[in-house]
């Protein structure tokens, strides 16, 4: 495929029709059918209307989604341009999107299971702008979602070019990082529509299945079975979603990016332009760090929220994230000894969760009144500063900051713990704020305004802040802006 090729205009696979109309088929089923099923609002429909009319109207809504795909179809053109990629597209409103070479930051290749017997792949660009200006071309044939790659980023190897990875998830870091991640919160969500449902079958169907003869008679034996197998549910279809989304993780060093193929039916593969990089994190939840699990995550401006469509490493084990680091920024080491905060701000922490536990028990005696005895408020009232003064302790150990060749490292946590790592000069803005009681102490905090959102460092010394400030200032030129309470700027 050369440039006159990719300089003429080029439509997107018809076969990329039939995968757009199964895609939405799919959400919109996702999305109604457990509401349907659970409410017995699809029956009610079926005996108001009947089979003939709703076959009847499903097939006219058919045929107007396939008028509607066709014409989507027609409209939807894209070619290149010298180094500028341009797309027209819209089914009732022309658009027109131009997107120059040097402005792209990621390059996705994404190819579901249904695209595979029609060579057809989900092509994706994300630009500087971020994950907002996304652009998608759904459906092209593999070998111009090549050429529109080498053209657009012409270090990005193709597919069948065989390159020795650095990194490769090993089957014991995929199994941890399905029970330590957060997949296991997406799986709840998934099972969410499908309680009541469950919970109105069980009601209707338990005296026919006369559950009383089997189960256990003891309610707390009855209830810590059932949030076992939950647990176990959770954990099952977390690990699941995990080998679905990471299986075969292969990451490759292609001098200026770093490319990682990912999928077990869906393949992707994405392409991560390391000037464009701007803070790397270092993952670690609660039961991560009790299995020896984690992941890191490449942020870039307007990066994603989806998981999905972020660049992530996962399922790091035995420490491997120290040797990955310097992939991604050259000449990085692990600091040797992190910087404590101060003390002062477990005391901070300790006076607000204790307000809020006072708050609670002031709020729970109002509502329970005289419904527990003496004993059984001082014992919940125990249990709770316990809890305060663990979780302050907790916190104060995890936060923590580094600085070491041109590199700052700030870390924080409660149970988890989150790694930020960045180049000085890769900062957008910072300002260092005082309280009444820093200012007493000499303290402050360091508020750093970074490409994923902003990080703080709490309760440093004043010196050590400004310090740090005019460091970043420095680094960064005039692009950024520090603000400093008490002082005008010129």
């Amino acid at each position: 495929m050369n440039r006159e090729w990719l300089g003429e205009w080029q439509r997107l696979s018809p076969w990329a029709m039939l995968s757009l109309l199964l895609m939405q088929a799919a959400e919109q089923g996702r999305q109604h059918l457990p509401l349907l099923l659970g409410a017995g609002a699809g029956l009610t429909l079926l005996d108001a209307v009947g089979w003939r009319e709703l076959l009847l109207a499903g097939a006219a809504g058919l045929f107007l989604a396939l008028l509607l795909a066709w014409r989507y179809y027609l409209r939807f053109r894209f070619r290149i341009e010298e180094d500028v990629l341009v797309v027209h597209q819209g089914l009732f409103e022309h658009r027109e999107f131009k997107l120059a070479a040097r402005h792209v930051q990621q390059i996705a290749i994404r190819q579901p299971l249904h695209m595979r017997p029609f060579g057809v792949v989900e092509w994706q660009v994300v630009p500087m702008a971020g994950d907002a200006a996304r652009i998608i071309l759904p459906g092209i044939r593999q070998s111009t979602a090549d050429a529109l790659s080498a053209r657009l980023a012409p270090a990005m190897p193709a597919p069948d070019t065989v390159q020795p990875p650095h990194y490769a998830v090993t089957v014991k870091g995929l199994l941890l990082h399905g029970l330590s991640s957060r997949s296991v919160i997406v799986a709840a969500a998934m099972l969410s529509p499908l309680v009541r449902p469950l919970e109105r079958w069980l009601h209707d169907a338990a005296p026919s299945l006369a559950l009383g003869d089997w189960l256990p008679n003891a309610p707390l034996l009855l209830a810590a079975l059932g949030t076992l197998a939950l647990f176990t549910l959770l954990m099952l279809l977390s690990i699941i979603a995990t080998v679905w989304r990471y299986f075969g993780f292969r990451l490759v060093d292609d001098g200026g990016r770093q490319i990682q193929t990912r999928g077990l039916l869906q393949r992707q593969r994405q392409s991560l332009t390391l000037e464009r990089l701007q803070v790397v994190e270092w993952v670690e939840t609660g039961l991560g760090r009790l299995l020896g699990c984690g992941y890191l995550i490449c942020h870039q401006f307007g990066g994603a929220v989806d998981e999905d469509r972020r660049f992530v490493v996962p399922g790091i084990i035995d420490g491997k994230q120290r040797e990955l680091l310097p992939a991604f920024w050259p000449g990085v080491t692990w600091p040797a000894e992190w910087l404590a905060v101060s003390r002062y701000y477990q005391r901070v922490l300790l006076l607000r969760g204790g307000l809020l536990a006072v708050l609670l028990l002031a709020g729970g005696g109002a509502l329970l009144g005289d419904a527990l005895t003496a004993w059984q408020w001082l014992l919940l009232g125990g249990v709770l500063m316990a809890l305060v003064v663990l979780g302050a302790h907790r916190r104060w150990r995890c936060q923590g900051w580094a600085h070491s060749g041109g590199y700052l490292w700030v870390r924080h946590g409660l149970l988890g713990r989150r790694t930020h790592v960045f180049a000085l000069h890769k900062g957008i803005s910072v300002d260092v704020r005082q309280s009444w009681l820093q200012r007493r102490r000499g303290l402050a905090t360091l508020h750093l305004h970074l490409a994923h959102g902003r990080v703080a460092l709490p309760f440093i010394e004043h010196a050590t802040a400004l310090l740090l400030a005019d460091e970043l200032l420095a680094a960064c030129g005039p692009s950024s802006v520090v603000e400093i309470p008490g002082q005008v700027t010129p």
